[in-house]
């Protein structure tokens, strides 16, 4: 992450590319129902329709209509630590990233999801989540995704790509 793209999606808001937190996910001692919060976003994100990465800015508040104000956190996570949270409850590996991102006197933490192939659920119950529920981020809300939205996730990644003529 650099500054500029940090600045401009200060700028945007919640979608299904873009989620604000103002405070940290609770992770350290937290309970299997505060943690299935995190673990929630990280596989909505991975599993939404879109084009671009994804991202997750804590420590910022939405202000719609305007400038998103950077408030920062105290609090970070440490990457591999969620990895291998997130990553031993999926069926399969899901590719994400946490960084400490430093912002004038303040330091916000960062999650970033790559577009990938899916979908991703959880190979059993979890706190508030339940095994083999796709959840997928629409809009700026998160939701179980519906048998036919789970079934194109597999015919988009099935499907050869068209071959461009310049």
């Amino acid at each position: 992450m650099d500054v500029q793209l940090f600045e401009s999606l200060l700028y945007r808001g919640e979608s299904e590319t873009l989620d604000f937190k103002v405070d940290q996910y609770s992770f350290e001692k937290a309970t299997d129902e505060e943690k299935s919060e995190l673990l929630k976003d990280i596989l909505a994100f991975a599993n939404a329709w879109r084009d671009s990465d994804a991202h997750i800015l804590i420590g910022v508040q939405e202000n719609r209509g305007t400038k998103a104000a950077v408030l920062g956190v105290t609090k970070q996570l440490e990457d591999h630590a969620v990895h291998e949270f997130v990553n031993g409850k999926t069926q399969k590996p899901v590719t994400f990233s946490y960084e400490v991102f430093p912002f004038g006197a303040m330091q916000c933490g960062i999650i970033q999801v790559p577009v990938q192939e899916r979908p991703f659920y959880l190979r059993k119950d979890f706190g508030r989540l339940k095994a083999n529920e796709v959840y997928i981020r629409r809009g700026s809300a998160t939701g179980k995704a519906t048998p036919d939205e789970i079934a194109d996730m597999g015919k988009r990644l099935s499907t050869p790509p068209v071959p461009a003529f310049i």
